[in-house]
């Protein structure tokens, strides 16, 4: 009996079934926890690049309307394909500086889906010279990822662009 039980302890061809057994499940939480990291980086980039269109569509001419502005928000929305853009939030914000002390000065503000960035004019501050002005874009999405998402919450991706009007010293809204 005492060298059966022996052999038994000498035997160590099941071990690496057991250790594949117990670092399986913790490879794949890596590999989906990967996953989401990089579709996260590169839902990032694509807010910031949604900002980017945004901000640049509006300083093209010396005043936007409505429809322009529509339209800048859909183009914004359409750099986020093809992730779902439910949480797509936009806030524009025409910054003038007015008085001898340069104030940054909301003159006109479009928000959609979202609450106003209460921080631009206090980023803008310093941007500019008396009348001139600057467009202000922030974009908020909110990102769920698809493999962890049960463990963590969404997670808030919130980009700002500041942009001069091309043809003018202030972007004005009709």
């Amino acid at each position: 009996m005492a060298s059966r039980l022996a052999t038994f302890c000498r035997e160590d061809g099941a071990n690496a079934a057991i250790e594949a057994g117990f670092l399986f499940p913790v490879m794949v939480a890596i590999l989906c926890g990967m996953i989401d990291m990089g579709v996260a980086l590169i839902t990032n980039l694509k807010v910031t690049t949604a900002t980017q269109i945004v901000s640049d569509l509006l300083a093209r001419d010396r005043t936007v309307n409505d429809a322009q502005i529509d339209d800048a928000i859909n183009a914004g929305r359409l750099a986020l394909f093809p992730y779902d853009t439910t949480s797509y939030g936009v806030d524009i914000a025409g910054i003038q500086y007015v008085g001898s002390g340069l104030v940054p000065t909301v003159r006109w503000r479009e928000t959609r889906n979202m609450n106003e960035n209460p921080g631009v004019l206090e980023r803008s501050a310093g941007l500019g010279l008396q009348n001139e002005g600057v467009i202000a874009v922030t974009v908020r999405y909110f990102f769920t990822p698809y493999f962890t998402g049960f463990m963590m919450s969404d997670i808030e991706m919130q980009e700002e662009a500041y942009v001069r009007g091309r043809k003018g010293l202030f972007v004005r809204r009709e």
